[in-house]
């Protein structure tokens, strides 16, 4: 499988995205799993000026990430998967997208929501869906750059 790195983050295409994890990964695809993005076309268009020349980006449904990772290998790219949620990134899995490490990188504060690490607020979904990717064998790991040491959950990697 072309995927490199998979990784959640409610920003999704940015600086550190672009400018950490594409270089470190050797990454040239990104690709962008969000319903709400892909129906909003003036969102979409925005995404889309944040993707520096010579990365090639997709952006889909969850539904669609299967058959786009299939074309991505078709390709030889080496793609960044990109999920706002993990309740999205857990869909991709439970569809048969098999990864064994996840990324957490921002997940912005909304009442209810508890600080894990700077910039990153988890929800009792967010600790479930954690827990549960956790169990099957997935490593999660919150680290805003490929430069942190970052803080592990679940199975070690």
């Amino acid at each position: 499988m072309s995927l490199v790195l998979v990784r959640v983050d409610c920003r999704l295409v940015h600086g550190q995205v672009v400018e950490t994890w594409v270089p470190h990964t050797g990454a040239n695809c990104l690709l962008v799993a969000n319903d709400e993005l892909v129906a909003n076309e003036i969102l979409k268009s925005v995404m889309e000026m944040a993707v520096p020349p010579g990365i090639h980006a997709v952006f889909c449904r969850v539904e669609e990430v299967r058959g786009v990772l299939s074309e991505v290998d078709r390709k030889g790219e080496k793609a960044i998967l990109l999920c706002a949620t993990f309740g999205d990134a857990l869909d991709i899995f439970h569809r048969g997208v098999r990864f064994s490490t996840l990324n957490i990188g921002n997940l912005h504060y909304a009442e209810g929501k508890v600080e894990i690490a700077p910039s990153v607020y988890f929800n009792q979904e967010d600790f479930e869906a954690v827990h549960c990717l956790s169990h099957l064998g997935v490593a999660v790991t919150v680290k805003a750059t490929p430069f942190e040491a970052g803080t592990s959950f679940g199975p070690e990697r």
